[in-house]
């Protein structure tokens, strides 16, 4: 079994991470409004507002999921307020060299 030829590939190389049966951005949209809720004695008020948080994070990542968001951010965040300001700006669409 430890032969130093065999080589382990796993098999979930990109899975994110996991918080019980929830992706650790789902658990984070739903955490954060419900701990603010609780430290500021509103739990019940917290937890709805995680909730809602929570549903429209699932319904805006969709299928494409958290590097669906990223690509959209690229293409249609103007080029001043876009995370990727170190990437080739995406509103050019001939480069002259």
């Amino acid at each position: 079994m430890d032969d130093p030829n065999v080589v382990r590939i796993e098999q979930k190389l990109e899975a994110p991470g996991r918080l019980l049966f929830f992706t650790l951005d789902d658990a984070a949209a739903f955490l954060i409004p419900a701990a603010v809720g609780f430290l500021s004695r509103h739990l019940i008020s917290g937890a709805i507002v995680g909730l809602i948080v929570f549903f429209f994070w699932r319904k805006l990542k969709g299928e494409g999921g958290v590097e669906r968001l990223k690509a959209a951010a690229y293409w249609y965040l103007p080029f001043q307020v876009s995370p990727y300001r170190a990437f080739p700006r995406s509103d050019v669409s001939h480069w002259r060299g």
